[in-house]
């Protein structure tokens, strides 16, 4: 598996084992007598890369911590993830998710709505169970999440959005997390507040060219390869950075018109034009130097080499490899 490799430098298959364990505890704590908040949310608690609480195991581990409330922290950022996929599904009324069936699709759309706040909630306590920072960090994750899905729903179609509202909803949905997760680590490892803001700055920084090659990969990747179908985010009107960029280039108009219309082939067409336009070299450029910060501010935490700090620009070459057919690189 090409995350696999990716991986290695982070731990290898003590790395792989730990996560096995975070894992093991996710299931433990979704056990429920109703079928719907037990059996569906297990369900729907599989694959995925769990990138996140490796990033949690991973800082922890720079000062050499290991223990329950490592596997906890990492659990209950996990979990948060998992519940807002479950409703994101809801919204878009998805019928698979990592390959597996969402809850939405089999169970219905209010039992899937329970089981995301299920979820949900069994991540808050697994964070209270380690101290109040923990607890608190996670509840103001999920607040984070919410007010970033919400700015992306009111921006829906809307061909005027601009790239600061698109960065403010980022930093909610996905960035924010990759923070959590990172925090989370230090926090269960025992670091002080101006370490833990370091760790925090890592993860958004991470998140956010995260998001940046997401739209990247929805434009471009190879649909086998992806594990999904390419231009979601177009078709459903999510107008992200490289669609915005290519609305103020010479194919702008003829963009904007195709999007207006919004037929299946006006939406594919406006796909090949914003391909064809440069933004997605432009997008890279961001994710980049947005991977270099997060380097950057895990090297002013002051706690040694970590094999998190090249990471970042690791993944996005790796990523870009996996995903598409040759036509991007990252500078190393």
């Amino acid at each position: 598996m090409w995350l696999d490799d990716l991986l290695a430098p982070l731990g290898g298959g003590g790395l792989i084992d730990r996560v096995d364990l975070v894992t093991d505890r996710i299931h433990d704590v979704l056990v429920s007598d109703a079928p719907v908040l037990g059996e569906a949310s297990r369900r729907v608690a599989g694959g995925g890369k769990r990138l996140r609480p490796i990033f949690s195991l991973s800082v922890a581990d720079i000062v050499g911590v290991f223990d329950d409330r490592v596997i906890d922290g990492a659990a209950a950022i996990e979990l948060v993830q998992i519940g807002s996929l479950v409703h994101d599904d809801i919204f878009d009324e998805a019928a698979t998710r990592r390959g597996v069936p969402t809850i939405n699709a089999v169970e219905g759309a209010s039992p899937a709505l329970l089981a995301g706040d299920f979820i949900l909630a069994k991540a808050g306590a697994l964070a209270a169970g380690i101290d109040a920072d923990a607890a608190a960090l996670l509840a103001g994750t999920i607040v984070s999440l919410c007010l970033g899905q919400a700015a992306e729903m009111d921006d829906l179609h809307d061909l005027d959005r601009s790239l600061d509202a698109y960065h403010r909803s980022i930093v909610g949905k996905t960035s924010a997390l990759f923070a959590a997760a990172a925090e989370m680590g230090a926090i269960c490892a025992g670091l002080d507040h101006e370490q833990r803001a370091g760790c925090s700055r890592y993860g958004r920084e991470f998140g956010t060219a995260f998001q940046l090659l997401d739209d990247m990969l929805d434009l471009v990747a190879d649909p086998e390869r992806l594990g999904k179908p390419v231009g979601s985010d177009l078709s459903t009107g999510v107008y992200t950075h490289p669609v915005l960029l290519a609305l103020d280039t010479a194919d702008g108009d003829g963009i904007r018109g195709l999007l207006e219309r919004r037929s299946n082939g006006d939406v594919l067409r406006a796909r090949q034009l914003v391909i064809g336009s440069g933004a997605l070299d432009v997008t890279l450029e961001l994710a980049i130097e947005h991977a270099r910060s997060a380097s950057a501010a895990l090297s002013e935490v002051r706690l040694g080499e970590s094999p998190l700090a090249p990471f970042p620009s690791a993944y996005l070459s790796s990523a870009l490899d996996h995903f598409t057919v040759g036509a991007w690189s990252v500078p190393r």
